[in-house]
């Protein structure tokens, strides 16, 4: 009896460390990047590769306001060992980006990631170029319109406060990127 609580114990921690390992160490991965007058694109994606994205246009004839798509999905292995890769070779937590006044019209889309011991957000205005922001969020919407190809799980009014239970609210990401106010 005693033998295979142990063993039970061992696998399970084996499992475990091969899960860890799988995700990098991350817990959550969200991006924002919808404007809120064109529309664009939400992602949110979990330890387990598991992930939801929301698409949202502007209405259709007859419809009004902007409308949106929600779709579930896995991440390939492909995706995540890439996800995995680009957050470590462009050290993600070290990310700090330039604090300017948007264009008006202008998106900023907001990247942010937990792993088991920190969190970090970044925002960056789209016609400003960052050789570390730029390639993980080219990737994000690369994983993004591959969920597309499936069934819609939710189709309607876009809800700009909507996200995926267990993850922080839309807003606390946006405030994690504000610039620290200015000293007197």
């Amino acid at each position: 009896m005693k033998a295979s609580v142990i063993l039970l114990f061992v696998l399970s921690f084996i499992a475990c460390s091969g899960l860890c390992s799988a995700s990098g160490g991350l817990d959550q991965v969200v991006l924002l990047d919808v404007q809120g007058l064109w529309g664009g694109a939400d992602l949110w994606i979990s330890s387990d590769s598991r992930a939801v994205c929301r698409f949202v246009a502007r209405p259709a004839e007859g419809e009004a306001g902007l409308q949106e798509s929600r779709y579930a999905f896995e991440l390939s292995e492909d995706q995540r060992a890439r996800l995995d890769d680009l957050v470590q070779r462009h050290d993600f937590f070290s990310i700090r980006t330039e604090s300017r006044m948007g264009m008006p019209d202008e998106a900023r889309p907001c990247i942010y990631l937990h792993a088991v011991d920190k969190a970090h957000a970044v925002g960056k205005w789209i016609g400003d170029r960052h050789k570390d922001f730029d390639p993980l969020y080219d990737h994000l919407r690369q994983i993004a319109e591959s969920g597309r190809s499936g069934v819609p799980f939710h189709k309607g009014l876009y809800e700009p406060a909507w996200h995926p239970e267990g993850f922080p609210e839309n807003k606390t990401i946006r405030d994690m990127t504000a610039p620290a106010p200015a000293r007197p």
